[in-house]
């Protein structure tokens, strides 16, 4: 066997490949949107459960970065800030660990009093009947008009979603901390 026989099929094979990722990598580029401080339905749809209100316009709070580029407002663990300034309302975006690494997308919506108002699921990654026990309301309902991290670890976790609540509670005291901590930069 001659070695253009060896060569010529992984040469041939290896063309192939360059030439399909070039062309993904040309796809991606022309159909990429970027949604990059867009209020997509889900994040709209979660601010409604939370505040009950369609009348309030929620908005997602966007900085300057590098003089040109605007990027969303965000703090350690939080993804993002949406906010209502004429009611000062304030949704805090946060991906936690549940069981799941990053299993737990959550909204947590804190009213003008600095208090917890209520928590929306954007996505749960967990397993289905047990991690997703925390999707309760009843359960969820422990953490309304909390305001530090305190009323937070009062709230029991739930039996056999141990992972998925303290994830759930996580995000709340991260949400109320970040709250506290940066509020007049906030609706400023």
């Amino acid at each position: 066997m001659k070695l253009k026989d060896k060569i010529l099929p992984a040469l041939v094979l290896m063309i192939i490949c360059v030439v399909i990722s070039g062309l993904v990598i040309v796809v991606y580029n022309l159909t990429y949107v970027d949604n990059t401080g867009v209020m997509t339905d889900a994040l709209k749809d979660g601010c409604l459960e939370i505040f009950n209100d369609k009348k309030d316009e929620f908005e997602i709070i966007l900085k300057e970065s590098d003089g040109e580029e605007k990027v969303p407002l965000s703090y350690e663990g939080v993804e993002q800030i949406i906010v209502c300034k004429e009611k000062n309302l304030c949704v805090f975006e946060i991906v936690e660990d549940g069981y799941a690494k990053g299993g737990l997308h959550v909204l947590v919506g804190i009213n003008a009093d600095g208090a917890v108002e209520g928590i929306s699921f954007v996505e749960i990654k967990e397993t289905k009947g047990v991690g997703t026990k925390v999707e309760d309301e009843k359960w969820l309902e422990n953490f309304k008009g909390a305001t530090d991290k305190n009323a937070v670890s009062d709230v029991d976790t739930i039996t056999g979603a141990t992972f998925s609540s303290k994830g759930v509670k996580s995000a709340v005291a991260t949400a109320l901390k970040t709250y506290s901590e940066h509020k007049e930069e906030i609706f400023s």
